[in-house]
């Protein structure tokens, strides 16, 4: 395959393209910082205007897959896969999933191309880019030593291949406990969603309408499709039934749920985050997850707390299921706090 010929992908907020040789600068402006370039093997340090544009024209001259990250027009970094996985994001793009969003792309195209497996790696220390690997679904293999140019010396590397199966273990989302089934929400849920939009359950959510149609329930579901990235919403399935919905959206991520009244009380609520919460933290590198509750509103206040959540503030939030906006306490959940009730 020609350099030309390499695909356009997309992510929900990063186009990734071809490398270009207007991208110079930008490759100089985030490259060039220290920052990014002592955790890359080959790139040097100080990263000059003539080392960007070296690379450029090697990269289109051996046709491998090197893409530039684009977002809002602007170049952020750079995902490749030569020998291996690599990726870098421009300083001040970090801390934002974009790393995570740039590599699942990389990733789902490599191995849509029919290969069977794919190496990486990252530099001890650089615990970033380690979670970002193991949440695309990477092992570690072993370490060995290479050769840092911008440290001028040889560091630890954390060698790490995701095979096949466990790229493809990564596709869909099906979790289950002793009594539910946590799955993708599908279009033949609007009826079960119809049924859920009761307005004691809409008054306690943000996005739902009480008493809404078969085809907002069904627009809603479109919209909440489980597509690889932390903004989705699985149904809660219980006998074959479904009873509610949980899901992370928004950005930040945000856990929400919801369950059929007449099943309030029962722990399934509990039950559902105590599958959910690990899951989504095991498959995205998020640092920590939020949530919001109206504060008449205290039984999901008390759920979330079992797990760690915390206070974090206080806001004004309108509902689709109340007249006016009313006032909500917002949490946070940092992945290091997460405990799961016994």
């Amino acid at each position: 395959m020609s350099y030309a010929a390499l695909p356009v992908l997309g992510t929900p907020r990063l186009t990734l393209r071809p490398l270009a040789m207007d991208d110079a600068g930008a490759l100089v402006a985030g490259a060039g910082n220290y920052d990014v370039s002592r955790w890359l093997a080959v790139v040097p340090y100080p990263y000059e205007h003539r080392h960007a544009v070296e690379f450029i024209e090697s990269v289109h001259a051996q046709a491998n897959p090197f893409w530039a990250l684009v977002q809002g027009g602007a170049v952020v970094g750079v995902v490749s896969i030569a020998d291996e996985l690599g990726y870098w994001l421009a300083r001040p793009a970090w801390g934002k999933g974009l790393g995570f969003e740039a590599a699942r792309a990389a990733t789902d195209w490599w191995f849509g191309q029919g290969h069977d497996a794919l190496v990486s790696g990252y530099f001890e220390g650089n615990e970033r880019s380690g979670r970002v690997l193991a949440s695309l679904g990477f092992r570690l293999t072993g370490q060995e030593r290479r050769h840092a140019r911008a440290f001028r010396q040889d560091v630890v590397s954390n060698q790490m291949i995701l095979t096949r199966e466990d790229w493809a273990g990564r596709r869909g989302f099906t979790v289950y406990t002793p009594r539910l089934t946590l799955r993708p929400l599908a279009e033949g849920d609007a009826a079960a969603m119809v049924r859920l939009a009761r307005p004691e359950v809409a008054r306690n959510l943000f996005k739902v309408r009480p008493d809404w149609s078969v085809e907002e329930a069904t627009d809603f579901i479109r919209r909440s499709a489980w597509a690889g990235w932390p903004h989705f919403r699985l149904a809660i399935e219980r006998g074959g039934e479904v009873i509610g919905y949980i899901g992370c959206v928004g950005d930040p991520p945000a856990v929400v749920y919801a369950l059929t009244p007449g099943l309030w009380g029962q722990g399934l609520a509990t039950e559902a985050l105590s599958a959910f919460l690990p899951e989504v933290f095991a498959r995205f590198p998020l640092s920590q997850i939020e949530a919001a509750v109206f504060e008449d509103n205290p039984g999901s206040s008390a759920i979330l707390a079992k797990f760690g959540f915390q206070a974090s503030g206080r806001r004004m939030q309108s509902s689709l299921g109340r007249l006016e906006p009313a006032p909500a306490i917002t949490y946070a959940l940092n992945r290091n706090r997460l405990r799961v009730p016994a």
